[in-house]
């Protein structure tokens, strides 16, 4: 059953950080390529959600990060092998070397780190902060909950349409935004926890939970400034959520354009 199609696709290279729209991505079992490979950690940090992000500096959303080489990052290179063999169905192919996810920053005062491994990075941070930070990556992905979130235009629209705000994906930071067709309901993705849905030919993924969501959602992605009735609205209209998280089923590659299925 035809629902809709992908609006657009999104990656975070640093957790907490502004993210990169992309054309086409390859999503494993573990998530997006390419998403959340690095994160910032505060010792002071609580041990279950040790992370520095916008909850603890608004500005830090602001932090515009990029793979040097990101059209590179986007498939794995044995992708098209390791689907024709069709050996090994439950496998993901080899992705490059950790050090090939190398990631550039521009601060909000414009100032470039060519390298987010350089020290000056995190010491810079530091000295902003008063907090004690380190850099911590995984080729597999940082998250909160579940590895791929999805949320549909028609829920942003609405959001930022009631809250009289600019309609921009940014706010949400989900990987997948799709367009429904037919439904009434702008929170449409809501009812489908639990349901399984096919993007493009290959992938698929199971809506395992809403998106709970926090003080992040409330900021203005340009400035930081905060917006405190977000958290009201959808207290009151989508029981705090907006969007839902997945877990993948079978992977593969989805393109923007590329049709949302209900299996």
């Amino acid at each position: 059953m035809r629902l809709g199609t992908v609006q657009s696709l999104w990656r975070y290279p640093v957790k907490g950080m502004r993210g990169e729209e992309v054309p086409h991505i390859f999503t494993a079992y573990t998530g997006v390529m390419g998403d959340r490979v690095f994160g910032v950690v505060a010792a002071d940090g609580h041990p279950g959600h040790p992370w520095h992000t916008g909850r603890d500096q608004k500005a830090f959303i602001l932090h515009q990060a990029r793979y040097h080489e990101s059209a590179a990052l986007l498939l794995p290179e044995q992708l098209e092998a390791h689907e024709a063999a069709d050996m090994f169905p439950g496998v993901d192919p080899v992705y490059p070397d950790i050090d090939a996810f190398k990631v550039r920053v521009e601060s909000p005062d414009g100032k470039i780190y060519d390298d987010i491994e350089n020290p000056a990075f995190i010491a810079d941070l530091e000295k902003i902060t008063g907090r004690s930070l380190r850099l911590h990556i995984t080729p597999r992905g940082q998250f909160d909950s579940r590895p791929v979130s999805l949320i549909s235009v028609q829920a942003a629209h609405k959001i930022c349409e009631d809250l009289e705000l600019p309609l921009d994906k940014r706010r949400f930071r989900a990987n997948f935004y799709v367009e429904w067709e037919d439904q009434d309901d702008p929170f449409f993705e809501l009812s489908l926890v639990g349901k399984t849905l096919r993007l493009g030919e290959t992938l698929e993924m199971t809506i395992v939970e809403r998106d709970p969501r926090c003080k992040v959602v409330t900021l203005n992605p340009d400035t930081g400034d905060p917006k405190y009735e977000m958290l009201k609205y959808l207290s009151k209209n989508a029981g705090g959520n907006a969007g839902v998280f997945a877990a993948v089923l079978k992977r593969g590659r989805v393109n923007q354009g590329d049709v949302v299925t209900l299996i």
